[in-house]
């Protein structure tokens, strides 16, 4: 039983009682749309050498909607991609999900994040990706994650395009499951999208105008232009 959602249910327990699930994802885009507008206020409520700027981040995000926002889930949890064939990427272990970014960051510290690192590009994305694939909340984390990458890049005077990212959400989403899978996982999507969004693709700099370009329209053989998100399911073994 998911303690998340309302009996009988696939629509997350939410304050303002909505029940369609439709409006709910209506609802929270509006208000994640705000959210971002006013997010560098918390700036400075911020330690990104530790995980719990992750949980500020997503409580800033989602307070005015769930009452567990900041909260790590107290669950398991999968999700079918298509680019997986029906697959799930494997996240963490609801009792390993400190654990396991604590020792994310703990390799984030030794990493120069600088423009001048030669391997920035990968090792930015990596950072993506092991935070992702913890997927530390029961809803939210790729939105989460990926503002957190952007303002860990800003803390650390990088440029980077996060309008890249949130135009090519599709892209991203899939080419983060690519990245993250557990056997022969293929990251060369993923660093595709961050390379530019670094700015350290052969134009320096991605425009706006570019990121409806063809090479983010696809993973493989799988077209990710109109992906639409789906909601996780829950373990129905709790000990895996």
């Amino acid at each position: 039983m998911d303690p998340y959602v309302y009996p009988n249910s696939s629509v997350l327990i939410n304050k303002l009682n909505i029940l369609d699930e439709q409006e709910l994802i209506d609802v929270e885009a509006q208000l994640l749309i705000a959210g971002i507008i006013d997010i560098h206020s918390i700036m400075d409520d911020l330690d990104f050498r530790k995980y719990s700027s992750l949980q500020t981040i997503h409580r800033f995000l989602f307070e005015e909607l769930y009452t567990w926002a900041g909260e790590f889930r107290t669950i398991n949890i999968y999700k079918s991609e298509r680019v997986l064939n029906g697959l799930s990427i494997t996240y963490s272990n609801k009792s390993q999900i400190i654990s396991d970014l604590k020792r994310i960051f703990k390799w984030a510290e030794q990493i120069q994040w600088t423009h001048q690192n030669p391997q920035l590009p990968s090792q930015f994305a990596k950072l993506l990706t092991d935070i992702w694939r913890v997927h530390p909340y029961r809803e939210g984390n790729t939105r989460t994650v990926s503002i957190f990458m952007k303002l860990f890049a800003d803390k650390h005077n990088l440029t980077f395009n996060a309008e890249l990212l949130s135009q090519n959400a599709g892209y991203l989403r899939n080419a983060l499951v690519m990245a993250g899978v557990d056997e022969a996982p293929e990251p060369s999507y993923l660093h595709r999208i961050i390379t530019d969004a670094l700015s350290l693709s052969e134009n320096e700099i991605v425009h706006q105008t570019d990121s409806n370009s063809e090479k983010y329209q696809s993973i493989g053989q799988y077209d990710v232009s109109n992906y639409e998100g789906k909601p996780f399911n829950t373990k129905t073994d709790e000990s895996q």
